[in-house]
């Protein structure tokens, strides 16, 4: 098939398949003798394969190094691959519900600090620039800091 009908078929634009196949993400298509390119039923495959790694939040590399694999080197090759997409989604989520808790925690005594007369600086930076009063991890950039970036 054209690449006009591979983009049809797949959804994908024409500009996009003629990427995936510079980045070696797509095999090279064969050239007609009006020097078009032709693509076979396995084109639609990969494209697939590559909508699907994207999707979950593969790299291109990722992608790229699976479709390289063949028959079941390709099946454990995923299933590895998904899983260690789960452990890292799983880290990330337990950074973000830590993050989450404390900007909760942070509001609530803004708004409790404010409802006292309180400043900005009086309780809520204190707290993240003393160890000892429960600080953000030293990943996490106190409020000023960021502001000042």
């Amino acid at each position: 098939m054209k690449i006009g009908e591979l983009a049809e078929q797949s959804g994908i634009a024409a500009s996009t398949i003629r990427y995936y196949e510079r980045e070696g993400l797509l095999p090279k298509a064969q050239r007609g003798a009006n020097g078009y390119r032709a693509y076979d039923g396995c084109a639609l495959e990969r494209l697939e394969l590559i909508q699907l790694g994207q999707s979950l939040g593969f790299s291109l590399d990722t992608i790229r190094a699976l479709a390289a694999l063949k028959g079941d080197d390709q099946k454990n090759g995923m299933l590895e691959t998904l899983e260690a997409r789960l452990q890292e989604v799983d880290r990330l989520s337990a950074i973000l519900e830590a993050q989450r808790l404390s900007l909760l925690q942070t509001k609530g005594q803004l708004q409790s600090g404010w409802q006292q007369g309180e400043s900005l600086r009086h309780k809520v930076l204190a707290r993240h620039r003393d160890p000892a009063a429960g600080a953000p991890d030293a990943g996490t950039p106190a409020p000023d800091a960021a502001a000042s970036a």
